[in-house]
């Protein structure tokens, strides 16, 4: 087992070192993006993202609720979260086409303890924050002369560090989005 990992280590390393003799420093190398699924939603997602080669990038999204209307029969609220990306590019085109991202973040929001005297009582909702890691599948699309980006992703993440009471809440965050953005 420790010579596959061995030799699959070896192979990226070397692989992401020819990456690097690429066409990106003809690029702009920035991304900043909107995720209008979110923002239609009452949340707000903003993406950022560095271009490493032409196959791979980094970034950071950050995502807020404002619509945190809480029912009697819901059971949870989604409050924010901050995410680390990777992205791995398999298009004919520099850091565009189909695209594997794995993540890694902080997520908070609230849920209902249902521990209190009456699921009503505003005073039932308690915070939650959870570590969580997680993998999406998306299409880039790049439009040179404009700079204008747009992303279709979707996954799943895992949270983990959450408390036992919380486990209402899920054990999974998503990871979705229709971003548009600008390159620069």
């Amino acid at each position: 087992m420790k010579k596959i990992t061995l030799i699959a280590l070896l192979f990226a390393l070397n692989w992401q070192a020819n990456a690097q003799n690429s066409d990106i420093s003809l690029l702009k190398r920035n991304e900043l993006k909107l995720d209008v699924a979110y923002l239609i939603g009452g949340a707000l997602k903003v993406e950022y993202e560095y271009l490493l080669t032409d196959y791979s990038s980094l970034g950071i999204s950050t995502l807020y609720n404002f619509d945190t209307r809480k029912n009697e029969w819901e059971h949870r609220v989604f409050k924010a979260q901050i995410l680390g990306t990777y992205r791995l590019y398999f298009g004919k085109e520099p850091v565009a086409g189909f695209f594997l991202e794995g993540n890694m973040g902080l997520i908070h929001g609230e849920y209902r303890s249902y521990h209190r005297p009456s699921p009503s009582d505003p005073r039932s909702l308690e915070n939650y924050a959870a570590f969580g890691i997680g993998i999406a599948l998306g299409w880039k699309l790049h439009i040179p002369k404009s700079g204008i980006v747009l992303d279709i992703f979707g996954g799943v993440g895992r949270k983990f560090g959450a408390k036992e009471s919380d486990e209402q809440d899920g054990w999974g965050y998503p990871r979705v989005g229709i971003c548009v953005g600008k390159r620069f």
